[in-house]
């Protein structure tokens, strides 16, 4: 599995959980994703009932703003400065070529995956080096609460470039 695959992945683990995503779940090879993060996720997400999955999925995002996947949320909050920036973020992804058609805003780490997955990797890296304050902060507040969501943005920050890499280039 390659990374723009494992983003895809990713994009879909940390959205709200359902028994569609829990079948798919079922039938993933996790030979073939090569990644300490994703199966140590997987393996909680196949091993838990439904339920369970969904209490911890409100516990890890939805009770506490500390882990929002909303990433602008952690630079913003609900400053007008926020709304800009979303317009420039639906500007850039129609630049690119990607339609998002949710109920979700641009910002939620779900559909930044999903966009970075269709990118070549220097791109997606770029993008996830300027998200990365804000991605630290989803892990502290992760941490802080002992969220069994940690591993999927483990994979993520591992993947972003890291800064000796980027001043060389």
């Amino acid at each position: 599995m390659d990374i723009q695959e494992k983003y895809k992945l990713v994009s879909v683990l940390l959205r709200y959980p359902s028994s569609d995503m829990k079948e798919a779940v079922e039938e993933i090879e996790f030979s073939d994703i090569e990644d300490a993060n994703i199966i140590e996720f997987l393996e909680y997400f196949k091993n838990k009932p439904l339920m369970n999955l969904e209490e911890e999925y409100v516990r890890s995002f939805d009770l506490s703003n500390k882990a929002s996947l909303y990433l602008t949320y952690h630079k913003f909050q609900d400053d007008p400065k926020r709304g800009s920036y979303l317009s420039k973020l639906v500007d850039y992804y129609r630049k690119k070529g990607f339609e998002f058609v949710e109920n979700e805003l641009p910002d939620f780490l779900p559909i930044v995956l999903e966009f970075i997955s269709f990118l070549d990797e220097e791109t997606a890296g770029q993008i996830l080096v300027s998200f990365e304050p804000e991605l630290n902060q989803i892990k502290k507040g992760l941490q802080d609460m002992n969220s069994k969501y940690l591993p999927l943005i483990n994979f993520v920050i591992d993947t972003i470039p890291s800064r000796e890499v980027k001043q060389n280039d």
